[in-house]
């Protein structure tokens, strides 16, 4: 899987807590990189519908008011790209997600500025209209934007099993966070994008991706279909760890 490094640091990080939202691919992409690294900290659901984003003690640490938010001691980081690169520096045992080598290190920061500079972006300009302004569709020119941005992953495939090349990392995490995403609003078109179809699939059926993205994703199609809040009685400001999330199956546990 990767070989094992000299640190030798408990995967429950006591010290650590992320705020997130389980409809933000941006907040998924941290907690299946903290499942696929089997470390486990400290989460607070946040409701962005009943703006708790905006209140005191999370504008403090992140004057965007966006999620996720990382505090680990004295250090607080605001982006989830820097997060999970972050975590698996510091207490990740193994090079498996994120390489220790030059040119494996380089590819998967490739990956991680592909998403957040291309489909990060997409996801915005397409979302964002129906989440905020009672749009009830995707409009035709983001729809074409997020067709090239899949040309272009079907594109990178060719000859890949992963976008990393024979296994996964950050870099796949990140990227699938997104497009399971689009994929909500755009559907990926198996014969057009045979590779990014199939690679989807791959990950879908990763523990990782079945603990931390797939019940984050049914609330953003909820929220993306119906324009309802999803905010239920498991889904409610509260605090636990990743662990317990794992051990639920991706569920919050009742109280």
């Amino acid at each position: 899987m990767g070989k094992a490094n000299s640190k030798n640091l408990s995967t429950t990080l006591h010290h650590c807590t992320l705020w997130k939202t389980n409809r933000s691919p941006s907040c998924r992409n941290v907690m299946m990189a903290l499942d696929a690294m089997n470390i486990s900290l400290t989460e607070v659901d946040v409701n962005m519908d009943k703006a708790e984003h905006r209140e005191s003690e999370l504008t403090t640490m992140n004057p965007k008011q966006s999620l996720p938010i990382l505090k680990d001691r004295n250090l607080i980081l605001c982006d989830s790209h820097a997060i999970n690169t972050y975590i698996a520096s510091r207490y990740c045992r193994s090079d498996y997600t994120l390489p220790e080598d030059p040119a494996g290190r380089a590819i998967v920061d490739q990956l991680l500025h592909f998403n957040s500079g291309v489909l990060q972006p997409n996801y915005r300009a397409a979302c964002h209209p129906i989440f905020y302004e009672n749009c009830q569709f995707v409009a035709p020119q983001f729809v074409n934007e997020i067709e090239h941005s899949y040309q272009d992953l079907e594109n990178m495939l060719v000859g890949r099993a992963w976008f990393s090349g024979s296994r996964y990392t950050l870099g796949d995490i990140a990227i699938a966070s997104t497009v399971s995403t689009l994929n909500v609003v755009v559907p990926i078109d198996e014969k057009r994008f045979p590779l990014l179809s199939g690679w989807l699939f791959k990950m879908s059926e990763q523990p990782f991706y079945i603990t931390a993205n797939k019940k984050g994703l049914q609330e953003f199609w909820k929220r993306i279909d119906s324009g309802n809040d999803a905010d239920n009685s498991e889904v409610k400001k509260m605090q636990r760890t990743s662990l317990t999330r794992r051990s639920h199956g991706g569920r919050l546990s009742e109280k």
